[in-house]
């Protein structure tokens, strides 16, 4: 089964979004590297595809913890 195509996310301005795009960004690309990572050779994108796709991840992780990163973690089970 081939490949689908990366989420056009992979391309976008993470900045620009607010949590929950950023969360669902997140969500879409995880789950394309994923796929990708466990396709077959013949059916694997190229390294430079899935690089772009784990740089993007990258970026949103990081734009996450920027929107969130002065809130207090919760305390208490």
């Amino acid at each position: 089964m081939p490949l689908p195509s990366p989420p056009a996310s992979i391309h976008a301005d993470f900045s620009a979004m607010n949590a929950k795009e950023l969360r669902l960004a997140q969500e879409e690309v995880w789950a394309w590297i994923s796929v990708a990572e466990s396709a077959s050779f013949d059916d694997a994108p190229d390294d430079e595809l899935l690089d772009a796709a784990r740089d993007a991840l990258n970026d949103i992780i990081s734009e996450r913890r920027t929107l969130h990163g002065d809130e207090t973690a919760p305390r208490g089970g």
